[in-house]
């Protein structure tokens, strides 16, 4: 009978990083289905008079929808880096952190164009499993940011074109 002996080196065990998941990749992935919500909830109201009280409910959805994203916000924010493949991460929910809570649709539009720019702060460059997670929540949120180019709240030249338009009808 042969005596059972590992031979595989003890750093073939450890995975690509300590903790894994790690607190803030596991706040970031809580923050994309708010993000989710939050764009439909905006999205329901675009075409609807937020006067009529007939859609206080809708309206209140989408703020309850908010409130989910900037607490999750919070908590990403708050969460200390651990891991190299975290720093995109957490910048990615600086940037979503600056966009939803500019003052201006313009202002949005003007970081929504830095983006690309500066794509590679928002990138894992591993290869393991938890890079690979990491770059599909960086893509979901690049995604999400993308569509929330496209909703009024955001986007300040639409708006302005469905006003214009709105006033040239009436």
């Amino acid at each position: 009978m042969a005596d059972n002996s590992n031979i595989t080196p003890v750093a073939a065990l450890k995975a690509d990083i300590p903790h894994y998941p790690t607190p803030l990749a596991s706040a970031f992935a809580a923050l994309l289905p708010a993000l989710d919500s939050h764009i439909e909830a905006e999205r329901d109201i675009e075409d609807v008079d937020i006067w009529n009280p007939a859609f206080r409910a809708w309206l209140t959805d989408a703020e309850v929808a908010f409130e989910a994203v900037t607490t999750n916000l919070f908590t990403v924010l708050a969460t200390d880096v651990i891991a190299e493949d975290d720093k995109p991460l957490k910048r990615m929910a600086m940037l979503i952190e600056a966009m939803i809570g500019s003052e201006e649709p313009e202002m949005y539009m003007h970081l929504y164009g830095l983006l690309p720019r500066f794509e590679h702060l928002f990138h894992c460059n591993g290869s393991g499993p938890a890079a690979q997670e990491r770059t599909l929540m960086l893509t979901q949120a690049r995604s999400q940011i993308d569509t929330m180019a496209t909703l009024l709240t955001y986007d300040g030249e639409v708006a302005i074109e469905q006003t214009v338009e709105v006033m040239t009808l009436g």
